[in-house]
């Protein structure tokens, strides 16, 4: 399951012409809060697909991270961008997390990138699979941790990077307004005419025809 949390004041992102680094951490909500570590490189080539290259220390972290992992439950595994606020850098905004419980059976992995046009990207969701449709966890399995589980795949992770561009949310419909008078009060259309109004005058040319017409002529009796 996929849990987006809020990001911060815009700042800029500390990232070069064509790349910049992904970090991750473990967080527990009733441990302190843990350090960031590099998880890898997103590079994004002027013509071709973005790809990632992972840390080469990426399966020591998580096993790090399993070794001080508490509880799986309510633990999170979470992917940030670092930003640069005032020139100093460390300042971190969390873009995507999932449940550490997930981790225990991911076979592949996306990265969408957020980006805005002229900028480079301002946030990011992260995606593991498989994942249960309602966001359960997995049954429990002879594996000792999802976290070293997920080290073990890690080289063999099937790694997705998707960018996708801001857009404008749609103009609003706006009606036209209605005509005004001089003094600012709304034109009141005139009533509808019923069918009878309208066509009264075609009935009576018909009925003055028939009048005129005296009828049809009778025939001379035969002797």
């Amino acid at each position: 399951m996929l849990l987006r949390l809020v990001l911060l004041a815009s700042a800029p992102l500390v990232w070069g012409a064509d790349s910049f680094q992904l970090y991750h951490r473990l967080y527990e909500p009733n441990q302190a809060e843990s350090h960031f570590t590099p998880r890898g490189t997103i590079h994004i080539p002027a013509n071709g697909d973005a790809s990632f290259q992972p840390s080469p220390s990426l399966a020591e972290d998580l096993i790090q991270f399993a070794g001080a992992l508490q509880a799986v439950k309510g633990a999170l595994y979470q992917v940030a961008l670092e930003r640069e606020t005032g020139g100093v850098a460390g300042q971190w905004d969390i873009a995507s997390a999932v449940k550490v419980c997930h981790l225990n059976q991911a076979t592949a992995e996306t990265i969408i990138l957020h980006t805005t046009p002229g900028s480079g990207p301002f946030a990011l969701d992260y995606f593991v699979v498989p994942i249960a449709h309602n966001g359960a966890c997995p049954k429990k399995s002879k594996a000792p941790s999802p976290l070293l589980s997920f080290a073990s795949n890690a080289g063999s992770l099937n790694t997705t990077v998707v960018l996708r561009s801001s857009r404008p949310p749609p103009s609003p419909a706006l009606r036209v307004p209605p005509p005004l008078t001089p003094e600012g009060e709304p034109v009141v259309p005139p009533p509808q005419k019923s069918l009878f109004q309208q066509y009264w005058m075609y009935g009576l040319a018909i009925l003055i025809a028939l009048m005129l017409s005296g009828g049809a002529e009778e025939e001379p009796a035969k002797k």
